[in-house]
């Protein structure tokens, strides 16, 4: 009977999962369904969500089914595909899940895939606040809040931060599971998950887990000891092996980036140069936060894309303040005091993301899983009162707008209600957290009251999570291209764009502002991409030419040069209606001529196209142009190749050396004979895959053979079949010396790290099935000597009635140890959850 009873329990804790991750994938479907309608199938949102999430999720599913794991050639001038697209989506599993859906499909996938994670976040977080939370019913809402924070509303621009958050309670759960229940081999497991998912937030979570694990070390309801320390230090080394086929390739690809070698220094450590970030930070956390890069009150320049958000719906802080001033002595308290010390400390927050000196705040998801539970116990508590809560997140609500009506001066005009960039989203956002606000104030008088209020909080959280995310997702709409047009011209263009075939021949397009990543659908290699993780070779070339490279390539049609120099035939420029009949139907690039339109666009094709692969008769030193400027530089390549004090010494004399006056005259005409010329001494085919290419060319003299691909370290060369030097010149591409005569050049890639990434998680799991064997005897001796617990409830039931009596209930069916006034025994609080 007992065996039969503890069945039933468990099956209910499975279906109490079970519903919440169908109510985290319901809320948000809500939200995002009308929008899917009206679209015909799509969620467009706007900025990064289109102009990166929706392309890369086309581009790697497409690569992912055809095999190509290596070099990807639709991406900028040429990218390692892990390397760049690890940090976006290649270790979620939420991306795999498209797999083995048709490319077609993969656009119509991406609400439903948003709706999925949500579902999971839902899930994860209420499994880890149910250890802390007597109550069903408030650890449902701890996930509900978690899931539909502030933060996940923000991000929902970003997408593949929603994969992080998805799975990041699972990694505290590991680490509570190993310590309290002796459970082995799951936090390694946690934590390699993790390190796939995504690298530049794996960083962060080590940081906040280390700092998780200090501070739970002090609670009594922890059981660490130094044997279970040295076990989870080994399974996180055990974890990293694990991940290391995605890991290690990742880290090799950024580790070169000039990005990640920015610090802080001097007063930038302690002080934020930015006035305005802490009071937004303080906003976000009691308001829903503005939109990704549309700072609205506290307008600023900088840090507009940083995810600072942290608004838990209906509640704001009432809860967590609440549960900071009744409980000063627990961990949580003391970890969100230090989380906020971290947030207001510029060096503290660099911490996080290996103390980078941008400025990001994407670690906040973290403390905003244990400020969900922190809220999730003052609901359940009647000890908590929210009462000085809701007199705090009252004030700062005012305080916001009292800001709204700070007067501006423009000129000589001094204008009122201007203060904050989007008035009418200010007022709909305060109206809805004021609304909150009064709600919360509502439950707190019923509880006072003697009332059970979770059934009634939990429909209020519920309508306040659909309402917060629909508020920023609405908003973001507006602000986005009109769906149809994107979805015609974009997603669906490939249709409509058709370019003459080059038989055993490559060649770039380019494309005008504001439409970077559109070919990456249309199946194209564009030299104008929006992608933050690329070769540093092409941020090192563009920053030498004058070009500024921080998350795109977006080289001025100014730059016309380097239109030969990439081997671009086709430009692109978007059809103006409004302007369409004073288009003189040129475009600003010489030697592009007009021949019609395609897809909304106007379509040039380059009379001067040079093929991939050509020699130089000539070379010029990197010192003779340095002290140069940008564009003096960028003339000089189509003429001269620019070799280095030890390439001079190798391969001088099959080049004549170019006199420094002599370099930099370069018209427009001048550029396009030099275009013919190097046209003349091109390769005759170049064909390609994710491996690596092959050239021909025919030379009458030893020379080197110029390949505007960028260079990295996975590249081998062979000429003729023998193995020969892959020289860096001009900046950052691949040259190769090849003999007088007929040459068969061939590139091969090997993805730096994959061989070495692979053999080290093969080696993670074999290390992991010995250390479960060899621990196997320890978990029997450790099970006889310890009391285990699953959850940690300490402080009195709540007077919710119906929950009470449940939790009684299972409770008596489970352990039988009721007393005969059916009250609990003493040491409940250490038994194991019922549910589980």
């Amino acid at each position: 009977m007992v065996k039969k009873n503890l069945f039933l329990i468990q099956e209910d804790g499975k279906r109490q999962y079970l519903r919440m991750f169908l109510l985290g994938f319901c809320t948000l479907m809500v939200v995002l369904l009308p929008i899917v309608i009206f679209n015909k199938g799509y969620f467009i949102y706007y900025g990064d969500f289109n102009s990166q999430q929706i392309p890369f999720y086309h581009l790697a599913h497409d690569a992912v089914r055809s095999g190509q794991f290596g070099w990807n050639w639709e991406t900028d001038l040429g990218a390692n595909f892990i390397g760049s697209y690890s940090f976006y989506l290649l270790g979620s599993p939420f991306f795999w899940l498209t797999i083995p859906f048709p490319s077609a499909a993969v656009p119509y996938l991406m609400p439903w895939l948003l709706c999925l994670k949500h579902g999971m976040a839902a899930m994860t977080s209420y499994a880890y606040i149910r250890r802390f939370v007597r109550s069903p019913r408030a650890a449902a809402i701890g996930g509900m809040l978690y899931a539909f924070s502030g933060f996940q509303a923000y991000n929902i621009f970003f997408n593949h931060f929603q994969d992080v958050t998805a799975f990041f309670p699972l990694l505290l759960i590991a680490l509570e599971e190993r310590v309290n229940n002796n459970r082995r081999g799951v936090f390694a497991l946690a934590v390699a998950l993790m390190a796939m998912i995504n690298y530049f937030f794996f960083a962060g979570q080590v940081v906040f887990v280390l700092i998780y694990f200090l501070f739970r070390c002090t609670c009594r309801d922890f059981h660490i000891s130094w044997r279970k320390f040295w076990s989870i230090a080994l399974e996180a080394v055990i974890g990293v092996m694990l991940s290391a086929v995605l890991l290690l390739p990742s880290c090799l690809t950024i580790l070169e980036n000039n990005r990640v070698a920015d610090r802080l220094y001097g007063m930038n450590m302690v002080a934020y140069s930015d006035r305005t970030r802490i009071i937004r930070i303080i906003q976000s956390f009691f308001m829903i936060p503005d939109a990704p890069a549309r700072p609205n009150l506290f307008s600023t320049e900088s840090a507009k894309w940083a995810s600072i958000g942290g608004y838990l719906p209906l509640f704001s802080m009432t809860g967590v303040i609440g549960f900071l001033g009744t409980r000063k002595k627990h961990w949580a308290t003391r970890l969100t005091l230090f989380s906020i010390l971290c947030a207001f400390i510029p060096i503290l927050n660099s911490a996080f993301y290996a103390f980078n000196g941008s400025y990001y705040a994407r670690w906040f998801y973290m403390p905003i899983l244990i400020m969900a539970m922190m809220t999730a116990v003052a609901l359940d508590d009647v000890q908590i009162s929210l009462k000085q809560g809701i007199w705090i997140s009252g004030g700062v609500l005012l305080f916001c707008l009292a800001a709204f009506f700070i007067p501006i001066k423009d000129g000589e005009d001094i204008k009122w209600f201007d203060f904050a960039n989007y008035p009418l989203y200010f007022a709909l956002i305060f109206a809805l957290c004021a609304i909150s606000l009064v709600a919360v104030i509502w439950l707190a008088i019923c509880r006072k009251h003697g009332e059970p209020i979770l059934r009634r909080a939990m429909a209020l959280t519920i309508s306040a999570c659909i309402l917060c995310t629909a508020s920023i997702v609405y908003f973001g709409v507006s602000l986005g291209p009109f769906p149809h047009s994107y979805a015609r011209i974009a997603i669906e263009g490939g249709d409509k764009v058709s370019l003459p075939e080059e038989e055993n021949q490559f060649y770039r397009i380019d494309i005008s502002e504001n439409y970077d990543n559109y070919p990456m659908f249309w199946g194209y290699s564009n030299m104008r991409a929006f992608q933050s993780v690329v070769p540093v070779s092409i941020m090192e070339f563009y920053d030498k030419v004058g070009v500024t490279r921080d998350v795109a390539s977006r080289a001025p049609i100014e730059h016309y040069t380097l239109r030969g120099l990439f081997s671009v035939k086709y430009y692109f420029d978007k059809v103006d209606n409004a302007k369409k009949e004073e288009y003189s139907y040129d475009c600003g690039l010489p030697g592009f001529v007009y021949t019609g339109i395609q897809n909304e666009f106007y379509v040039y094709e380059n009379q001067y196209y040079v093929p991939m692969g050509f020699t130089y008769d000539s070379y010029i030193a990197e010192e003779d142009v340095q002290g140069r400027s940008g564009m003096s530089r960028e003339k000089v390549l189509i003429n001269s190749i620019v070799l280095n004090e030890e390439q001079i010494q190798k391969y001088g004399s099959l080049l004549k050396p170019v006199l420094q006056n002599n370099a930099y005259g370069l018209t427009e005409e001048s550029y396009l004979e030099s275009c013919r010329e190097r046209a003349e001494h091109a390769c005759d085919s170049f064909q390609y895959d994710s491996s690596g290419f092959t050239a021909a060319i025919t030379l009458d003299k030893p020379n080197l053979v110029f390949f505007s691909v960028p260079y990295e370290a996975g590249w081998s060369a062979q000429v003729n079949g023998q193995p020969v030097d892959v020289e860096r010149v001009s900046y950052g591409f691949m040259a190769v010396e090849a003999p007088a005569g007929e040459n068969v050049i061939t590139f091969s890639y090997e993805t730096p790290g994959l061989r070495v990434g692979a053999w080290l998680t093969g080696g993670g799991a074999v290390l992991l099935v010995l250390y479960l064997l060899l621990t196997r005897k320890c978990r029997k001796r450790e099970a006889l000597k310890e009391c285990f617990h699953t959850c940690w409830y300490d402080y009195d039931v709540q007077h919710d009635i119906p929950a009470a009596m449940q939790y009684a209930v299972y409770l008596s069916r489970y352990t039988g140890r009721r007393n005969e006034e059916g009250e609990e025994p003493e040491n409940a609080s250490e038994r194991k959850d019922p549910e589980k």
